[in-house]
């Protein structure tokens, strides 16, 4: 009996072991695994935090020729050099059907010391006329005969200042950035259709509230009325871009620099990605009423049956003097654009006369079809 009482309890013994063993085993196999997933986890915050913070503390050599890489142009350190100095950015859009011409212009003016951001919008049909004053141009033909820098140039004449960097963006790069920030509501304020040259209908919206997905943002932006009225098409691009503008002042700062990240090598742009979220959260840092919209002021003139903006260039200047700092923005109140909600009804537009001033307006506003005859 003795003998089979110790037989059992060495069972029991050599079975604790075993169990004792698997127990261990899976401890240790659930250890490895919960230690790779940490790194990994861990080794993706320290790489996103190091970028963010690479990005607005300056440049690691290895990381600028990263970036350089990634673009097909050469890039150019984004830095305020004085005050009254500011960041000057060209945005250009341009569309598919004419991708030769830049059918959307903003002026950005970026003062990180004064914490205040300037957006220009330049009607596209503004009134160019040629150095040896033999003919009169569009500014929007002006990238079709040399680019960029082209347009560059004759945008810093009309300022009479130095735009050391650009941004260029096609329908595919717009698309993807309405993708990554999200569907846009807005009132959209007539019934808008159009027909390509092969009779299919490209652009269908109705008035009224609507939530655009990239399609139907882009026709939003694309339409001419049938007056091909360049300077509320102007209106509503710009509308869009402040809608653009406060969402992404409303959200932190991480998601604004993985939004670039994501977006930033669809467009064509001399500043780097990092030093492009460096720039937006400067932006952050700003208070929304130190944003301002502009539409360069002047007048409509029609040449040969081809409507032009005629730019006031005693205005422009002005708009230069509250871009540096020297002129307050209220300067400007005839031609700003109100800090209103972009998703408010706002009431037709009607543009009838051959010369006139147009004083543009936000949704809402009573007078958006008032006309200023001079």
């Amino acid at each position: 009996m003795e003998e089979r009482e110790r037989a059992r309890a060495r069972r029991r013994r050599r079975r604790r072991q075993r169990q004792s063993k698997v127990k261990w085993t899976r401890l240790i196999i659930v250890g490895i695994i919960l230690i790779a997933v940490l790194s990994g986890i861990g080794w993706g915050l320290y790489t996103g935090v190091s970028y963010v913070y690479r990005s607005i503390t300056g440049y690691s050599e290895n990381t600028v020729e990263e970036t350089s890489d990634k673009q097909d142009v050469s890039t150019v350190s984004v830095e305020q050099k004085r005050l009254d100095k500011p960041v000057y950015v060209l945005v250009v859009g341009t569309d598919e059907n004419n991708p030769s011409q830049g059918d959307s212009l903003f002026l950005l003016s970026i003062n990180i010391d004064q914490k205040t951001m300037d957006i220009i919008g330049i009607p596209s049909n503004s009134k160019i006329d040629n150095r040896d004053q033999t003919a009169t141009v569009m500014l929007n033909t002006m990238y079709e005969k040399g680019g960029i820098e082209l347009t560059k140039a004759v945008v810093e004449d009309m300022f009479h200042i130095s735009i050391p960097y650009y941004i260029v963006v096609n329908q595919d790069a717009f698309k993807k950035t309405n993708d990554v920030l999200g569907d846009q509501q807005i009132y959209v304020e007539q019934n808008m259709e159009h027909f390509d040259a092969d009779g299919v209908q490209d652009i269908d919206l109705r008035r009224g509230y609507q939530t655009l997905n990239s399609d139907k943002a882009l026709a939003y932006l694309r339409y001419s009325d049938p007056k091909n009225d360049t300077f509320t098409r102007l209106q509503r691009q710009e509308r869009f871009l402040k809608l653009w503008v406060e969402n992404e002042h409303n959200s932190f700062f991480l998601t604004n620099a993985w939004h670039i990240w994501r977006v930033w090598d669809y467009y064509e742009s001399n500043i780097s990605t990092m030093d492009a979220i460096k720039l937006m959260y400067n932006v952050g840092r700003m208070n929304k009423d130190q944003i301002h919209f502009y539409i360069l002021p002047g007048e409509k003139e029609v040449i040969e049956d081809k409507t032009y903006w005629n730019i006031n260039p005693t205005e422009a200047q002005r708009l230069v003097g509250i871009m540096m700092g020297t002129l307050p923005a209220n300067e400007m109140t005839q031609f700003i654009s109100a800090p209103t909600n972009s998703t408010t009804k706002r009431s037709d537009d009607s543009e009838d006369s051959k010369k006139a001033t147009t004083k543009p307006t936000e949704p809402g506003d009573d007078n958006n079809a008032k006309k200023e005859n001079r």
